[in-house]
């Protein structure tokens, strides 16, 4: 009897292939989409929001105490159960955690938008408020895409795969708040830089409510 062997496997693609392929899915495309939501707004807040106060001669005292909002990243374990549990009127047709996505999303428009509006010079009080209410809706975004990513995980696109993709997207969104908001700095007021920002959430939150429900 002639001796068969096991047909091999077909190579797994890599690299920028891997990604090509990947991003031809739904889930994945998404993904991407959800990254660099989360990565543009944490750019914006943490970093680039210290280059705008030290440019307008905030003093440093000021700009730390101000820096303090980015504590609603390490504290957001505190409110992801109600995140995990709650279902929001109106928008819960978009799915759970698409819902919170979406308002969060909304929230940091209008956030940037106040931001952009207030001259942190003569109302400082008022400019504090907007980021830290940009950074919270920021921080609840992180728990509900982290949720989400791994409620629609499966074979197809395991959550490795969602993870790595994820952090592509957020790393050309530290990019996009960082660098190249800088460089616009440079050509344009800083109010009209944060407006663009917050334009740009924009159209991803639309691009996010024609998907389907996950």
């Amino acid at each position: 009897m002639a001796s068969t062997t096991p047909a091999e496997k077909p190579a797994r693609p890599k690299g920028w292939k891997l990604l090509k392929i990947a991003l031809q899915k739904r889930k994945s495309a998404t993904m991407l989409g959800f990254g660099f939501s989360s990565g543009l707004p944490y750019a914006l807040l943490i970093g680039t929001l210290n280059a705008w106060l030290g440019e307008v001669g905030i003093k440093l005292a000021t700009i730390g105490v101000l820096s303090w909002i980015g504590l609603s990243y390490s504290f957001k374990f505190l409110w992801s159960p109600l995140v995990d549990r709650f279902h929001l009127p109106l928008l819960d047709r978009l799915g759970r955690r698409k819902s919170w996505i979406i308002l969060c999303q909304a929230v940091l428009i209008l956030g940037f938008a106040g931001l952009a509006a207030t001259n942190p010079v003569t109302s400082i009080g008022q400019f504090a408020i907007f980021a830290f209410i940009a950074a919270l809706a920021s921080a609840t975004q992180d728990v509900a895409v982290d949720a989400w990513r791994i409620d629609v995980a499966d074979e197809e696109s395991p959550v490795e795969l969602l993870s790595a993709i994820y952090q592509f997207g957020y790393r050309i969104a530290s990019i996009v708040g960082g660098a190249l908001a800088l460089v616009l700095a440079a050509r344009m007021t800083w109010g009209s830089v944060y407006l663009l920002m917050g334009l740009l959430l924009a159209g991803l939150a639309f691009v996010g409510m024609r998907k389907r429900r996950a």
